[in-house]
């Protein structure tokens, strides 16, 4: 039996544990997904150090270690290079192989919920890797303008200057409390409705602003963002369950998720 896991701190909200073994057992696949609360990065370097003696196949990873794992990764897909981020990974011979997935299931929210992402402006709340991914995203589909809400101004920025010279048409610069914003989408890339002791002040700077569309990628949410002004909300279902799809192409090198029907994976979860 193959063993897979999901890493994270917190993790007991994970229903990726629900969703794999149900996929495992409806494939007739002999393997067993956890979840493993892990609660340092040095603990989180070691099991993947320990599960490459053993027989773990794969894992995914979710906050707040999504942008920890570049050290100890022998190969990285593009977009894991360009965001810095790696949700999932592959062990095989002994060596550690980093994947983006949450790019993939981004674009399938995306493109399921039929948003124009094409000269859009967006506020994205975040600056860790999800929020690092999401802007890529924006940019690589031509948005207009892309403003980071965040707390943390040093990653903030690093995000500008990393990204600024993609596509210099774009303008990407920091949340400014006087400045006027309208026709925005806003986009959560933060624990915000999943860890009750997130720091929720930050929504207040956004009350006034009359937004388009609303995506919250956490697909176990809250009622925070249900209070402010919206034309369409959005929740990270489909993120959730694309992403874990690429996962399982990734992990069984074929395309096996074309197996499964999307509709009954959204109803386990919903």
């Amino acid at each position: 039996m193959n063993d897979f896991y999901v890493i994270g701190n917190p993790i007991s909200h994970s229903k990726s544990p629900l969703i794999f073994n149900f996929i495992f057992q409806k494939l007739k696949i002999d393997a067993k997904y956890s979840a493993k609360e892990i609660y340092n990065i040095n603990d989180v370097h070691q099991f993947i150090y320990e599960c490459k003696k053993k027989s773990t196949v794969g894992c995914n990873i979710t906050m707040p270690y999504k942008e920890n794992l570049l050290s100890i990764i022998d190969y990285k897909d593009n977009i894991a290079k360009l965001t810095n981020s790696i949700n999932c990974i592959k062990i095989y011979k002994n060596k550690v192989f980093g994947y983006n997935n949450d790019y993939y299931g981004f674009e399938k929210l995306i493109s399921f919920n039929k948003v124009n992402i094409g000269k859009s402006r967006n506020i994205v709340i975040g600056s860790g890797g999800s929020a690092r991914t999401i802007i890529l995203f924006l940019i690589n589909n031509n948005a207009k303008s892309i403003t980071i809400l965040s707390r943390n101004k040093r990653t903030s920025h690093k995000i500008i200057n990393d990204f600024k010279s993609l596509n210099k048409k774009i303008n990407i610069d920091l949340f400014c409390d006087k400045k006027t914003y309208e026709n925005y989408n806003l986009i959560n890339c933060t624990p915000i409705g999943i860890i009750q002791s997130t720091e929720k002040v930050i929504l207040s700077k956004i009350k006034s602003i009359n937004f388009n569309v609303i995506v919250d990628i956490n697909y176990v949410y809250g009622n925070d963002f249900l209070s402010l002004t919206y034309k369409k909300i959005i929740t990270g279902e489909e993120m959730f369950i694309f992403q874990a799809f690429k996962s399982l192409d990734i992990w069984f090198e074929s395309n096996i998720s074309n197996k499964l029907d999307y509709k009954i994976i959204k109803e386990l979860i919903c």
